[in-house]
């Protein structure tokens, strides 16, 4: 129903620029002009004598299948639209990474963990996490799929006791300051990522990183002009907070 819904949209509005849209708008206004012919022959007719409305409706049926045949052409191209992307912009690959992690898909963590297995980091990641049982569900699912996959970053749970600002801006500071020291890295080899987690919890992320200096980044992705996201393009993006830093000092 819901492509149905989108071919009839673009049919009668013309949306977007493309030649397919464009072929299929102009074949959309030749149905509703056979359509409203068709209907006034057919009042105007005597009553009983509908052999005269099967031939403009037969051609409306056509012009219809075209119609969308053009339109499922233009959606095949949009899906296979390749987006160059701007190098400058990535993250640089990490030795550790802190997430916020709540429960269901973790799509996006594993993406960013790939990234910086990659270029060769990875080797850890903080998970900023309430310690209740769907939670710890996902965290399990996501110990699975690491070893599954073969790749060799160990998860460090970092419990809060509750999804606030505070809970999170020291969860992520004791990430930072001590549990990344323990484990032989200096400030500059961890990454805070801001994809996940509630708004409260990215906020503390938030002041936490920029009070430490931590770098940060996010999972970001090229989007359809309805807001969904195109197929293979995800990529891990670097927070750019040269101008805080600068007026800082």
């Amino acid at each position: 129903m819901k492509r149905q819904a989108e071919f009839i949209d673009a049919l009668l509005r013309g949306a977007g620029p493309s030649p397919e849209l464009l072929g299929a708008f102009v074949l959309g206004l030749l149905v509703v002009e056979l359509v409203g012919n068709a209907i006034y022959d057919l009042l105007a007719a005597p009553m009983g004598n509908l052999s005269i409305i099967w031939r403009p409706l037969l051609i409306a049926a056509v012009l219809v299948s075209l119609a969308y045949a053009l339109f499922r052409r233009d959606r095949q191209r949009g899906a296979g639209i390749k987006v160059r992307v701007d190098k400058s912009r990535l993250a640089p690959p990490h030795a550790g990474l802190i997430w916020l992690l709540g429960p269901g898909p973790f799509d996006h963590l594993l993406f960013a963990l790939r990234h910086h297995h990659k270029g060769g980091g990875g080797a850890h990641c903080w998970l900023v996490m309430q310690d209740v049982e769907l939670v710890r569900e996902t965290f399990g699912q996501l110990s699975q799929r690491l070893l599954a996959e073969g790749m060799p970053t160990r998860l460090h749970p970092v419990y809060i006791p509750q999804l606030d600002v505070e809970a999170a801006y020291g969860a992520v500071r004791s990430a930072l300051e001590r549990e990344a020291a323990e484990e032989g890295l200096e400030p500059g080899n961890v990454i805070a990522d801001i994809t996940g987690g509630t708004k409260p919890l990215t906020a503390g992320m938030l002041l936490a990183a920029l009070t430490t200096g931590c770098a940060m980044e996010y999972v970001e992705s090229e989007r359809d002009a309805r807001g969904e996201p195109l197929p293979d393009t995800l990529r891990v993006v670097l927070v750019d907070t040269k101008f805080y830093l600068a007026e800082d000092k």
